[in-house]
């Protein structure tokens, strides 16, 4: 389940990084060049989609869609927590579920 999260996380981060301002919320002296902007929001994506199929593998799809959805929800609120108040530290967190989730 800690597995699922963390993707849903880092898709949400991944998606939120594709956008400009948020991008420099995160990173102030960079710039994303706009060639990759289309590739970070599909690979956002393609995230939030292997979330979706990891529950569904999961759970079944009945239950599975529903603790997607769910888990979907709960990081999209963290992100905007964080976004707002310490938006340095989104990769660290994001990091940090991804190794939490290993062990």
């Amino acid at each position: 389940m800690l597995a699922a999260y963390a993707l849903a996380y880092c898709s949400f981060l991944i998606l939120s990084m594709a956008m400009s301002k948020h991008f420099q919320q995160i990173f102030p002296q960079k710039k994303m060049p706009q060639p990759y902007i289309t590739l970070v929001r599909a690979i956002g994506w393609a995230l939030l989609a292997i979330t979706l199929f990891y529950c569904s593998h999961l759970y079944g799809w009945a239950t599975g869609l529903v603790a997607a959805l769910g888990l979907m929800s709960a990081a999209a609120f963290v992100l905007a927590l964080i976004l707002n108040y310490a938006p340095r530290f989104a990769p660290g967190i994001a990091a940090i579920t991804i190794i939490a989730s290993v062990f």
